[in-house]
């Protein structure tokens, strides 16, 4: 993939799309750059009349999952999507899908993109194009107190729980199935939380954000606890997912730019990215 250095003008107002301090970055993938002026005024409004679909998540609390309450799909990345649909003047319908049905029907462009907390890992842009970072997060080690965990190193001879298709099964499989550790993988994270309370495997590994969510709304309950290592911060960072070569990548990136210094960005973090409790 190649790296675009954007700046982005806005009235007297110009700024870059890439390379600067913010919550997002593009990785590098290649040593070729390419420098271009983007003007955000010609980009607003520019996907009116569109009506996209959307692959999300309805198990990945707080960026995107279904809240039993309001009976539909909530969180961080819907907000964050609603926003960048105002900017860009687009409409969506919201598809709930597993990792591996979204990287199916994303490159049997059976929907457009993809928002759902999802890792821009070397493999998965190989295949599929992502926006910048907007979110940048790591791996971390849950485990049932009963297992007697207190560092990675302690992981032997265990059943380790991970969501099918996630970063969090490829970091285990790569770096915890030894030591006669077996991985365990199950299609939702709400499957491997159930089954590390009660004691049928001794750890997970997953996302921080969805781990501390997670321990705040079970904390006076909860058998588990969280270890402090934190694990594969690169490829863990989350970014919108379409397939190869999308036609509208440039006009996501400069939402995505225009949401963060106007402070929407943060608005919606500071509402759904909660502190230790």
């Amino acid at each position: 993939m190649k790296k675009i250095l954007a700046s982005i003008m806005m009235g007297s107002l110009i700024f870059c799309l890439s390379a600067c301090n913010m919550p997002w970055q593009k990785k590098d993938t290649q040593k070729e750059v390419k420098r271009e002026v983007i003007q955000a005024d010609k980009v607003q409004g520019t996907m009116k009349d569109m009506t996209l679909k959307v692959g999300v998540s309805n198990d990945m609390a707080p960026f995107s999952y279904y809240d039993k309450e309001q009976k539909k799909i909530v969180g961080f990345d819907i907000d964050l999507l609603d926003k960048i649909s105002d900017y860009l003047g687009f409409e969506y319908k919201l598809y709930p899908l597993s990792m591996k049905q979204i990287e199916q029907k994303i490159k049997n462009k059976e929907i457009n993109l993809a928002i759902a907390g999802i890792s821009i890992t070397d493999e998965r842009q190989r295949d599929y194009s992502f926006t910048d970072i907007y979110y940048e997060t790591y791996l971390q080690i849950v485990v049932n107190k009963n297992a007697d965990i207190t560092d990675r190193k302690d992981i032997k001879n265990m059943t380790i729980g991970v969501v099918e298709g996630t970063s969090s099964e490829e970091y285990a499989k790569e770096y915890l199935a030894e030591d006669g550790n077996k991985i365990k993988v199950y299609k939702t994270a709400e499957e491997v939380f159930e089954n590390l309370e009660a004691d049928k495997i001794e750890a997970t590994i997953y996302d921080a954000p969805g781990i501390q969510s997670y321990m705040n709304t079970h904390k006076d309950t909860t058998n588990l606890e969280v270890l402090d290592e934190q694990l594969n911060s690169e490829e863990s960072n989350y970014g919108i997912m379409f397939a190869k070569g999308y036609k509208y990548l440039d006009q996501f990136n400069v939402a995505l730019q225009v949401l963060n210094n106007d402070g929407s960005y943060q608005k919606i973090k500071e509402q759904w990215i909660k502190t230790k409790e």
